[in-house]
């Protein structure tokens, strides 16, 4: 009876432990069979800043707010957009592929708005917590010869789709405007404004994240990956049948005796 207690926990015992080596295996099947099927999507981002006399008056700020963190991020880069007709991710689409130009051009116009930085690129989309972020950084124009200038802006957008598209952002400004027209009597440094939002949206609707300085407009479009084009079937090769030789022209038919 011992014996049989023994031999039936030692096959519990060897069911949980292949149990428990299988489940990792399973796990990073699955993870890897959606990364292969990750829908394709093009985003287009484009971030301002509020010049209203006024804005952001009647906040309280932080005096470092702290800075998003870009570990884990990724930077677009440009050059060609496919390869071996595939698309490349992560790759800055240009100017004619973006479809917010006007709301640029318009916020230029504007004594209320002021566009800070446009981006359009395509990505596979994982679940948001897999999401890869999109580290964006526009340099400041100040010269100093004794540090290098902070960003006016960076930080991190991140997309992420389960039943609907996920946007997050974490973005820092730095306001370098001088309160006195004297900088050498008196230089207060920039006033930092943060942005943490989280936002669900609709795949073909433009959406507007608000914040007391700074704004941004957003909009995704699922990409459709182009199919490969189709190999041109061979052509017949035609063949004219051989000439007769001098033999087989003279040779009499044999007759058939049967």
């Amino acid at each position: 009876m011992l014996r049989k207690m023994i031999v039936k926990q030692e096959t519990v015992i060897f069911l949980i432990l292949s149990l428990l080596l299988i489940a990792p295996m399973g796990l990073y099947a699955e993870s890897h069979e959606e990364q292969q099927s990750a829908p394709w999507y093009q985003f287009e981002v484009l971030v301002f800043r509020r010049i209203a006399p006024g804005a952001g008056s009647t906040e309280g700020w932080a005096l470092d707010p702290g800075v998003p963190e870009q570990q884990e991020s990724v930077q677009l880069t440009r050059g060609t957009l496919t390869e071996d007709g595939k698309p490349i991710a992560y790759r800055a689409l240009p100017a004619e592929e973006k479809s917010l130009t006007e709301a640029w051009g318009a916020m230029r116009r504007s004594r209320d708005y002021r566009p800070l930085y446009h981006i359009a690129w395509r990505q596979p989309v994982a679940h948001p917590d897999q999401a890869v972020p999109i580290y964006i950084n526009l340099a400041s124009k100040r010269k100093s010869a004794f540090e290098e200038p902070l960003p006016i802006l960076e930080g991190n957008i991140k997309f992420g789709i389960k039943r609907y598209l996920h946007l997050e952002t974490d973005i820092l400004l730095r306001v370098e405007e001088d309160q006195t027209t004297n900088e050498a009597e008196y230089d207060p440094g920039p006033q930092n404004y943060r942005m943490q939002e989280k936002r669900r949206m609709r795949s073909g609707k433009l959406h507007y994240l608000d914040h007391p300085v700074l704004g941004i407009l957003a909009i995704a479009n699922r990409y459709e990956i182009p199919a490969p084009p189709e190999e041109p079937e061979p052509e017949p090769i035609e063949t004219t049948p051989a000439p007769a030789t001098e033999s087989q022209q003279s040779e009499p038919a044999v007759p058939n005796t049967q």
